[in-house]
């Protein structure tokens, strides 16, 4: 599946689930989650360095420096409001800033433009995808219910062949 050939392309455990799907425009895209950032700094050896931390208007902004054991670097920003803002939400909206630039700062360098977890929030009209129920049957025999469970690596377009089959499976 494209879920996992974009894993497999950049070192990453699909089984952890780095990225997840959202609907944006009609269409549904990929985004990477805190697993996937996580994974590729430890998997490529990424330093990451806080260049700058400001005040610019109503934005609090944070520049952060990724770098390779090669000596390639990079550098990118996280932005988010804080006109509004005191105390603990002040305090949270300054720790995402931080978060976003590293996040982004390391999905530019491993070479994957794509959104992070703490930009989907912020896109009007951005929607997660309807879960797809996955049922399975309990290990051992007996009268028991088949266990019900969320899976959120499948979505509907990827069951569709499946439905003709009658066989329900996740994206893998």
């Amino acid at each position: 599946s494209y879920y996992n050939a974009v894993c497999q392309s950049v070192g990453l455990n699909p089984l952890t689930q780095p990225f997840a799907y959202l609907v944006l425009n009609n269409k549904e895209i990929l985004y990477a989650k805190r697993e996937a950032t996580e994974q590729l700094r430890q998997v490529h050896a990424v330093s990451i360095q806080i260049m700058a931390r400001e005040v610019m208007g109503d934005c609090y902004i944070v520049t952060a420096r990724a770098t390779l054991p090669s000596g390639r670097q990079d550098e990118n920003i996280g932005a988010v409001p804080i006109a509004n803002c005191s105390g603990d939400a002040r305090a949270n909206a300054m720790m995402k800033a931080e978060t976003k630039a590293k996040r982004r700062v390391t999905l530019a360098i491993c070479g994957l433009g794509m959104l992070d977890e703490t930009e989907v929030a912020s896109i009007p009209g951005a929607t997660p995808p309807e879960p797809v129920i996955q049922i399975r049957e309990p290990p051992v025999a007996g009268p028991s219910a088949p266990v019900v469970t969320s899976s959120p690596v499948a979505t509907r377009s990827e069951l569709l062949p499946s439905v003709r089959t009658g066989e329900i499976r996740t994206g893998s």
